[in-house]
């Protein structure tokens, strides 16, 4: 049985597993609104993909493996704050993933692959920091590789391979479509498209390039460091993506919560140019990609904290800052005192 589902297995089961040729796949996003064209599991669905395929793929040249399918978590926070949403905190994202890492650990599985369709930037740095945590905590291996695999895909890294897969060149619509960004804009539509068309409203072929506002006070403040780095003859561009990238949520996030700048923004990208084709070619990559990561840690060629993506490299956003920055304070007001 090299392809099994977690909830079907029996304890004896569990038991008689070779752990050391036992690969875990879990998928992780929570329910969010994807413009008034996708269906809430849009990043639910994706996850699953990323999950599923891969996972038959390493079955297939891995006949002495088991691949154990899990069902998804459903949890999930940086969730666009709109009635059907299901959103929580950093916190509860990295303690729910840290927990059920442990236990595959006391298990004694040695490799779990969580997948993840989701881009909110606290999300992502949650799977990831939870993932690092556990590897380094239990020895095993588990990592995310979908946010990396997502980023390459979504800033243009691969648009030479969707061209190819289309057997034509892109058209401009197309190339402004795959590099607008994305939340149920071109990808996220296309991939529906290809994956389960029933599910998207024919709305789609009228919705037009939009986004969310930018913050520009966090905006103003990022550029001043970016500015900083510049003179320092430093390279800047990470640190302006991930600028780019916080203010546009921040305004988002005030966007659909206070009113921001306008009236609710449910997507961005733009939905109109997406197609089945270019979904085809997006879930072949997300397979693709994916398989790579699992291949390169399970065969011993990277480990699993060498497999992380933009949104570990923000200090600002990841889990355990804030409270290491409240520690640091009370822990320096207390050296204070001593001393004076």
């Amino acid at each position: 049985m090299p392809v099994v589902k977690a909830e079907q297995l029996t304890y004896s089961q569990v038991r008689e597993l070779d752990k050391r040729r036992t690969l875990c796949l879990l998928p992780v996003s929570a329910l969010e609104v994807h413009g008034p064209h996708l269906p809430l599991g849009m990043d639910y669905y994706m996850a699953r993909w990323m999950a599923e395929e891969p996972g038959r793929r390493f079955a297939d040249s891995h006949p002495d493996w088991t691949v154990i399918q899990y069902p998804a978590l459903t949890i999930g926070t940086d969730e666009l704050p709109l009635g059907g949403t299901m959103d929580t905190n950093q916190k509860t994202v990295f303690t729910a993933l840290r927990d059920h890492g442990r236990s595959f650990a006391r298990a004694g599985f040695q490799y779990v692959v969580v997948t993840n369709g989701h881009g909110g930037p606290r999300h992502a740095a949650a799977l990831e920091a939870a993932c690092r945590e556990v590897s380094r905590d239990t020895k095993i291996s588990m990592f995310t590789p979908s946010i990396a695999v997502l980023h390459a895909i979504t800033t243009g890294q691969h648009n030479g391979f969707v061209a190819k897969s289309l057997g034509r060149a892109l058209t401009e619509d197309e190339t402004e479509g795959l590099l607008s960004g994305e939340h149920a804009g071109t990808w996220e539509t296309s991939f529906m498209l290809a994956q389960n068309p029933d599910l998207v409203d024919e709305g789609y072929k009228h919705l037009q390039r939009q986004g969310p506002p930018v913050f520009r006070p966090f905006l103003n403040v990022g550029q001043k460091v970016v500015d900083f780095q510049n003179k320092r003859g430093t390279d800047t561009s990470m640190t302006q993506e991930i600028v780019n990238n916080l203010s546009g949520g921040l305004g988002w996030i005030l966007n659909t919560r206070y009113g921001y700048s306008g009236p609710a923004v449910s997507y961005k990208g733009v939905p109109a140019v997406a197609s089945a084709e270019i979904g085809e070619a997006f879930k072949e990559l997300l397979a693709r990609e994916c398989l790579t990561w699992i291949e390169d840690v399970t065969s011993g060629k990277k480990t699993a904290v060498e497999v992380r993506s933009i949104a570990s490299d923000a200090r600002a956003i990841q889990p355990k800052f804030w409270s290491s920055l409240g520690i640091a304070g009370a822990a320096a007001l207390g050296i204070f005192v001593l001393l004076f």
